[in-house]
């Protein structure tokens, strides 16, 4: 469905590039910050750049203890989604689980692409 190429050689934040696997188009590219507070992924159009939806993790300090803490990994994590004005527009969830599950809940979709949404939160799973 999506090819994902990262921009550098570190995986430890940065710009990803998705691609519609099928016709070979760049969709969106997925910038992630680096800090052990929050995670922030925000979705630029592929063509020119500006933005079109943010995802932010809620709480510091569970972002910490997913980080750190030895099982850190099974506690639930919850973001906000956000259009390019900044407006909430969803929320992603997740509870205390051994693998993670999550819930994405958007009241307006009509102007943020699904498929990046999904792939942030993929992404941010394996980062928070």
């Amino acid at each position: 469905m999506l090819t994902i190429a990262p921009s550098g050689t570190l995986d430890i934040a940065g710009a990803y590039l998705l691609t519609d696997s099928q016709t070979g188009d760049d969709l969106v590219v997925l910038d992630n910050d680096f800090s052990f507070f929050q995670d922030t992924w925000r979705i630029h159009d592929a063509q020119d750049g500006s933005l079109v939806a943010k995802v932010t993790s809620g709480g510091g300090l569970i972002t910490i203890a997913r980080k750190f803490l030895p099982v850190g990994q099974f506690i639930g994590h919850n973001f906000e989604i956000a259009d390019a004005a900044g407006n909430s527009i969803g929320t992603i969830e997740s509870d205390f689980a051994i693998r993670d599950q999550y819930e994405i809940k958007l009241s307006d979709s009509s102007s943020v692409p699904i498929d990046p949404i999904v792939v942030a939160t993929v992404g941010s799973s394996h980062r928070a």
